[in-house]
């Protein structure tokens, strides 16, 4: 039995010959699938396809929304109209494939209803350039005007276009331009008479609506989270929370939802989301735009060089082909495109008289699932639950914890798992000398933490205060210089301002105070490695992900980071979500987020063997993630880490010795900040 909000409650019995009981781990928020008060079902008749990279993706994607025949509704972070989906031909002239906009002026030109809802602020849309030919891009060298034009938008269309006015100009000697300069220009073209045309519901069966965040629900929201935000964290949360939910639903209701399709991801409707699993340092079928930069220059790659494309990426999303499951992404969908609308609902939607083929009993193959999520609107924080109860069941174990996130900023978890497992060792300490057992024998949990570089040297406070509390702070070197800097400082000058007799001086400087960031540092217990296994029965490692290749033009090596855009957190091959939450503030009560958990082991167990291969070479994928198995991998992961480190350092001339294994390095990140940024 249990206290914890998200658990349900329940019976246990005692056989009193045996003295043993038999219960089943509460892997879900329990409390949310009560009879008669159930707001987040927990269904057993899904079918799950695991999907990594954009590669894998959007060609999903893509095939799904090409054969749909009733209706497609989709939820975005951002959209890019030009997007190819599927990409063959290596070299950067758009359009590679057929374009994101295009599929779905086909799908709507065919009796498909078609509905698009996208985050859209002033903030938004200034800064993130997240709707091509809205945001940015918008005014190009001409648009496609009014009704019959708008019937004839498409990329090829816009290729010819550009084409024509190209060979106008040059006849008059106005341009010299040809190439990939036309192909960009005839993207903006497409993107921007696309938008204008959806906008003015001049684009067969195809509707799109806007939605911000709510600035009352959002302050709300922060007030009842353990570590408050400091004040410009807050006004940027309270007043820009986003929607960051990337869900699509597909045919949900055609023939009773026989050939409804759903997914959950974090992969964002957006060009510069696409990549391969391999994450090749150059792609050509990746974007153009990598030339070096100060923000890829300063992640922890020390060694670069100028590139042609943009950086790898890598992410996740699952595919579920029918099911219960479906019925909570139609509801999410409904009640958000009724508030984009303006409409006046008190209660979310529910689907009173769901298809009858999502009904159907589960059978073999089918899954475990349940739709969780972060909805200020609604109160919804199942998403922190889910995550704070899957980590509150690992640590109550010695298996794996697995956590690749874009953002590790959430104090509060870390300090969650520490509490957990300091309760876990006190009671081993108490008892085991009664099965025989000594302090050698502790029961050890191991956790796995894969990231990129923070993002902005501004998020460098957060990822340290949610490091440190597990002892891996040092991997952002610049933060812990800057503060042991200060201390330093503040120490002398405490020691300037008295006397040797430890008389006042009272001629002496002002002691300054401390930054906050670098006071919060000091106040957290940041445990070594031998109090870490202890006290708590762990061992952590925090890798960054490079990809590696040799430039043959050059005659040498180059890395280059890979950015963790995953949300995933797997635990034991028994459960793992997945979605578009990350782990941090914003994602657990601010922005809108979408999150799929299942319990169900097969997946849990292929995901795990496929991505720890990837990242770490198949020899450390963990085996059979028996308890000696994660304990040897865990070993081997550490010193992959280091000497993948050692071989970026390697002499040049020695180009055997230069070539990483797998992608894990240690996280090395020299930059610093006193501000935060949530």
């Amino acid at each position: 039995m249990s206290s914890e909000k998200y658990l349900r409650t329940e019976k246990v019995h005692i056989d009193e010959v045996s003295c043993k009981a038999t219960s089943t781990i509460q892997w879900f928020a329990e409390d949310k699938n009560k009879n008669g008060n159930t707001t987040h079902p927990i269904t057993h008749n899904n079918k799950l396809s695991l999907l990594i990279c954009g590669q894998e993706g959007f060609a999903a994607i893509a095939k799904d929304i090409a054969e749909a025949k009733e209706s497609i509704d989709l939820v975005c972070w951002g959209f890019d109209p030009g997007m190819e989906l599927s990409r063959n031909e290596y070299k950067w002239i758009w359009p590679r494939s057929e374009t994101y906009g295009d599929l779905l002026i086909a799908a709507g030109r065919r009796g498909v209803r078609v509905r698009l809802l996208i985050w859209y602020s002033w903030l938004g849309g200034k800064k993130q350039k997240h709707m091509p030919g809205h945001t940015h891009d918008k005014n190009p060298w001409c648009t496609q005007e009014g009704d019959v034009a708008a019937q004839k938008i498409n990329a090829k269309a816009s290729v010819q276009l550009i084409r024509e006015h190209a060979r106008e100009k040059r006849h008059k000697k106005e341009w010299n331009i040809s190439g990939d300069k036309l192909a960009a220009m005839a993207r903006e073209e497409y993107c921007c008479s696309w938008y204008k045309a959806a906008f003015k519901n001049q684009l067969q069966g195809i509707s799109i609506r806007l939605r911000d965040g709510d600035c009352n629900k959002n302050e709300a929201s922060l007030g009842r989270e353990l570590n408050k935000p400091d004040f410009s964290e807050n006004y940027l949360m309270e007043h820009h929370g986003t929607h960051h939910q990337k869900p699509i639903l597909i045919d949900f209701a055609y023939n009773k939802g026989e050939k409804a399709v759903g997914y959950v991801m974090g992969l964002n409707s957006l060009t510069g989301y696409w990549d391969t699993e391999e994450h090749s340092v150059e792609n050509p079928l990746r974007e153009q735009g990598g030339a070096k930069t100060l923000k890829e220059k300063t992640q922890g790659v020390k060694d670069l060089h100028d590139f042609e494309t943009q950086k790898p990426y890598r992410d996740y999303a699952c595919r579920i082909e029918g099911g219960r499951a479906l019925i909570p992404l139609h509801e999410n969908f409904e009640s958000a495109w009724e508030r984009a609308g303006g409409g006046a609902r008190t209660k979310p939607y529910v689907c009173t008289t769901p298809p009858t083929a999502l009904l159907r009993k589960a059978a073999s193959g089918d899954s475990t699932v349940q739709i969780v999520r972060t909805q200020p609107e609604e109160d919804d924080f199942t998403i922190k639950d889910i995550y704070f109860n899957a980590t509150r069941v690992a640590a109550g174990g010695t298996g794996y914890l697995y956590l690749e996130n874009q953002y590790f900023q959430y104090q509060e978890w870390a300090e969650q798992l520490l509490a957990v497992r300091k309760k876990v060792i006190a009671g081993w300490n108490r008892n085991c000398a009664k099965i025989g057992k000594g302090a050698e024998d502790i029961p050890i949990m191991h956790v796995f933490v894969v990231i990129p570089a923070p993002e902005a040297k501004e998020m460098i406070p957060r990822t340290y205060e949610t490091l440190a509390p597990l002892g891996q702070q040092e991997g952002l070197t610049g933060q812990v210089n800057m503060i042991d800097q200060a201390n330093q400082k503040a120490k002398l000058q405490q020691g300037a301002s008295k006397h040797s007799f430890g008389v006042i001086d009272r001629g002496a400087p002002a002691q300054q105070a401390l930054p906050e960031v670098v006071s919060a540092a000091n106040k957290i217990d940041k445990p070594s490695e031998l109090i870490l296994k202890e006290t708590y029965g762990l061992r952590v490692c925090v890798a960054v992900l490079n990809a590696c290749e040799f430039n043959q033009a050059r005659r040498q090596w180059r890395y280059r980071e890979i950015y963790i855009h995953s949300k995933l957190l797997l635990v034991d091959d028994g459960f793992f979500t997945l979605g578009s939450a990350n782990l941090n503030q914003r994602s657990m009560v601010v922005d809108s987020e979408i999150n799929l958990a299942t319990n169900d082991p097969r997946h849990a167990t292929a995901l795990r063997k496929r991505v720890w291969s990837q990242l770490a070479t198949e020899k450390n994928n963990g085996g059979n993630a028996t308890p000696q198995e994660i304990k040897e991998t865990f070993k081997e992961w550490v010193k992959l880490m280091k000497k993948n480190k050692d071989r970026q350092k390697a002499d040049p001339t020695d180009p055997i010795g230069k070539q990483m294994k797998g992608f894990i390095v240690p996280l090395d990140d020299g930059r610093s900040s006193t501000i935060r940024v949530a």
